[in-house]
């Protein structure tokens, strides 16, 4: 899947990244003085909350657009955190360099999962936890799901021919037990799941929207294009569909995300 504008993609999808990012580190058990390497850093939201978690953790975030990476660079640095341009199916290190690999809202969209997830053992010392975390893309983003109802509604068209030209990976589709045979089938051991549930609370509908017309991923910029062919058709019938507004204009969906993680066998 193809990024871009990593700013956008921090409005848009990063702020809800940044209240997941403590849930996954205390399901991970991130403990004190750990060199821990975040695999897909993006803008770098689990780098900072680890950096947070401890004063003695020290990471080195990879991820495999370089905008991305400088984008996470300008939001932390300091010698507790390193930051480079590098694929989860290839990453740039010696065996057993890390004490833990996580990756947060990443795995689903790698291309090859199984040796993504091969790669983060390798580069874990032996006992060391290995640890991803996804959205629930079928039951779990209904931020998400009442978009495709609305632009279903207003531009069916649109929608077929944006499915047929960015098919969802096989990661989008994976659930929970996905994730455990994963982990399972790539030699870690002690592997254990969890539902990490969160709230999204907006100020407003704007508050809700505004962060889709950013542009920073396909379906963002599918909005986009959308909504100015209908003359803001989809954002008048999103708008609609969105249950229990209060008084005040805002409102609260839930959110659910899925969690795997293990130790490295080797």
């Amino acid at each position: 899947m193809t990024y871009a504008n990593p700013a956008a993609y921090d409005r848009f999808m990063g702020r809800w990244s940044a209240r997941l990012a403590p849930l996954f580190i205390r399901f991970a058990g991130v403990r004190h003085s750990q060199r821990i390497l975040d695999v897909g850093c993006g803008t770098g939201v689990l780098s900072r909350a680890l950096l947070s978690a401890a004063s003695a953790i020290d990471v080195v975030g990879v991820d495999p657009v370089a905008s991305y990476v400088s984008f996470a660079e300008k939001c932390a640095g300091g010698p507790r955190v390193q930051w480079q341009v590098a694929a989860a199916e290839a990453l740039p290190f010696p065996d057993e360099s890390f004490d833990a690999a996580l990756s947060l809202l990443v795995l689903q969209d790698v291309a090859d999962r199984q040796r993504a997830t091969r790669e983060m053992a390798r580069v874990t010392h032996r006992g060391g936890t290995v640890a991803a975390c996804q959205w629930d893309f079928q039951d779990g983003l209904p931020m998400l799901s009442l978009f495709w109802q609305a632009a279903e509604a207003v531009a069916p068209e649109a929608v077929v021919g944006h499915r047929t030209d960015h098919p969802p990976s096989p990661g989008r589709r994976a659930g929970i037990a996905e994730l455990a045979e994963l982990w399972s089938g790539c030699g870690l051991g002690n592997v254990q799941v969890a539902t990490l549930d969160l709230s999204m609370e907006f100020g407003s509908f704007a508050d809700f929207w505004l962060p889709f017309l950013g542009g920073a991923t396909p379906t963002s910029r599918l909005a986009v294009t959308i909504d100015r062919e209908t003359r803001g058709a989809l954002a008048q019938q999103l708008a609609g569909m969105i249950a229990d507004v209060q008084s005040d204009g805002s409102f609260v969906l839930p959110a659910r995300a899925w969690a795997v993680a293990g130790t490295a066998a080797h």
